[in-house]
Protein backbone atom coordinates (compact mmCIF):
# COMPACT_ATOMS: atom_id res chain seq x y z
CA UNK A 1 0.00 0.00 0.00
CA UNK A 2 1.15 3.55 -1.22
CA UNK A 3 1.45 5.71 1.70
CA UNK A 4 0.52 9.47 0.70
CA UNK A 5 1.73 12.89 2.53
CA UNK A 6 -0.54 16.05 2.40
CA UNK A 7 0.51 19.29 3.08
CA UNK A 8 -2.35 21.99 4.09
CA UNK A 9 -3.11 25.11 6.37
CA UNK A 10 -6.85 24.57 5.29
CA UNK A 11 -8.34 21.81 7.07
CA UNK A 12 -11.51 21.29 4.60
CA UNK A 13 -9.05 20.38 2.11
CA UNK A 14 -6.70 18.30 3.82
CA UNK A 15 -9.93 16.22 4.90
CA UNK A 16 -11.35 15.72 1.08
CA UNK A 17 -7.99 14.86 0.11
CA UNK A 18 -7.68 12.34 2.52
CA UNK A 19 -10.96 11.18 2.10
CA UNK A 20 -11.18 10.57 -1.49
CA UNK A 21 -7.41 8.99 -1.08
CA UNK A 22 -8.72 6.75 1.96
CA UNK A 23 -11.12 5.36 -0.97
CA UNK A 24 -8.89 4.80 -3.46
CA UNK A 25 -7.07 2.41 -1.20
CA UNK A 26 -3.81 4.92 -0.38
CA UNK A 27 -2.22 5.18 3.51
CA UNK A 28 -2.64 8.69 3.85
CA UNK A 29 -0.79 11.28 6.78
CA UNK A 30 -1.91 14.72 6.98
CA UNK A 31 0.03 18.26 8.26
CA UNK A 32 -1.92 21.73 8.59
CA UNK A 33 1.37 23.37 7.64
CA UNK A 34 5.18 23.40 6.72
CA UNK A 35 7.08 22.44 9.23
CA UNK A 36 4.98 19.73 11.06
CA UNK A 37 4.58 18.16 7.16
CA UNK A 38 8.77 18.17 6.79
CA UNK A 39 8.71 16.45 10.34
CA UNK A 40 6.23 13.90 9.55
CA UNK A 41 8.33 13.73 6.37
CA UNK A 42 11.45 12.43 8.36
CA UNK A 43 9.61 10.24 10.61
CA UNK A 44 7.96 8.22 8.06
CA UNK A 45 8.43 7.11 4.45
CA UNK A 46 6.43 8.43 1.51
CA UNK A 47 5.81 7.71 -1.92
CA UNK A 48 4.21 10.74 -2.33
CA UNK A 49 4.18 14.60 -1.62
CA UNK A 50 1.06 16.74 -1.78
CA UNK A 51 1.93 20.35 -0.69
CA UNK A 52 -0.33 23.58 -0.95
CA UNK A 53 2.29 26.42 -2.05
CA UNK A 54 0.77 29.21 -0.03
CA UNK A 55 0.98 28.67 3.15
CA UNK A 56 1.97 31.06 6.23
CA UNK A 57 5.46 30.87 7.64
CA UNK A 58 6.59 27.76 5.29
CA UNK A 59 5.61 28.15 1.97
CA UNK A 60 5.10 24.69 -0.52
CA UNK A 61 8.22 25.93 -2.22
CA UNK A 62 10.57 25.80 0.69
CA UNK A 63 8.92 22.18 1.42
CA UNK A 64 10.08 20.98 -1.40
CA UNK A 65 13.34 22.31 -1.05
CA UNK A 66 13.79 20.80 2.60
CA UNK A 67 12.48 17.31 1.26
CA UNK A 68 14.74 17.01 -2.10
CA UNK A 69 17.41 17.37 0.63
CA UNK A 70 16.62 14.61 2.31
CA UNK A 71 14.87 12.47 -0.48
CA UNK A 72 13.53 12.47 -4.13
CA UNK A 73 10.02 11.85 -4.25
CA UNK A 74 7.56 12.63 -6.47
CA UNK A 75 5.56 15.77 -5.75
CA UNK A 76 2.44 17.71 -6.36
CA UNK A 77 1.96 21.55 -5.97
CA UNK A 78 -1.30 22.55 -5.39
CA UNK A 79 -3.25 26.04 -5.03
CA UNK A 80 -6.87 27.54 -4.90
CA UNK A 81 -5.10 30.67 -6.86
CA UNK A 82 -3.95 30.86 -10.35
CA UNK A 83 -0.39 31.18 -10.66
CA UNK A 84 1.51 31.75 -13.72
CA UNK A 85 4.16 29.16 -13.64
CA UNK A 86 7.34 28.40 -16.30
CA UNK A 87 7.02 24.66 -16.45
CA UNK A 88 10.77 24.37 -16.73
CA UNK A 89 11.30 25.87 -13.59
CA UNK A 90 8.63 23.93 -11.65
CA UNK A 91 10.52 20.31 -12.93
CA UNK A 92 13.88 22.31 -11.42
CA UNK A 93 12.23 21.92 -8.23
CA UNK A 94 11.04 18.37 -8.74
CA UNK A 95 7.69 19.22 -8.93
CA UNK A 96 5.48 16.25 -11.05
CA UNK A 97 2.90 18.50 -11.12
CA UNK A 98 0.66 21.62 -10.28
CA UNK A 99 -2.98 21.20 -9.47
CA UNK A 100 -5.91 23.68 -8.90
CA UNK A 101 -7.72 22.45 -5.76
CA UNK A 102 -10.88 22.60 -8.03
CA UNK A 103 -9.51 19.95 -10.11
CA UNK A 104 -12.15 17.07 -10.42
CA UNK A 105 -11.85 14.05 -8.46
CA UNK A 106 -10.88 11.48 -11.53
CA UNK A 107 -8.40 13.36 -12.58
CA UNK A 108 -7.51 13.70 -9.30
CA UNK A 109 -6.67 10.03 -8.57
CA UNK A 110 -5.55 9.47 -12.34
CA UNK A 111 -2.77 12.04 -11.34
CA UNK A 112 -1.72 10.29 -8.22
CA UNK A 113 -1.38 6.87 -9.97
CA UNK A 114 0.75 8.48 -12.68
CA UNK A 115 3.29 10.25 -9.68
CA UNK A 116 2.85 6.78 -7.82
CA UNK A 117 3.10 4.30 -10.13
CA UNK A 118 5.19 5.43 -12.94
CA UNK A 119 7.47 7.71 -11.26
CA UNK A 120 7.77 9.73 -14.44
CA UNK A 121 9.54 13.45 -12.93
CA UNK A 122 7.92 15.46 -15.70
CA UNK A 123 6.27 18.57 -14.82
CA UNK A 124 2.24 18.85 -15.69
CA UNK A 125 -0.20 21.80 -14.96
CA UNK A 126 -3.41 20.73 -14.21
Amino acid sequence: MKNILIIDDNEDVLDIFKQLLLDEGYRVSTASNGASGVVLFLMQSFDLVITDINMPKMSGFDVIKKINNIIKVPIILMSSDYLPVDPDDVKKLGVNAIISKTINDYDFCELIKHCIEDKVYESKIF
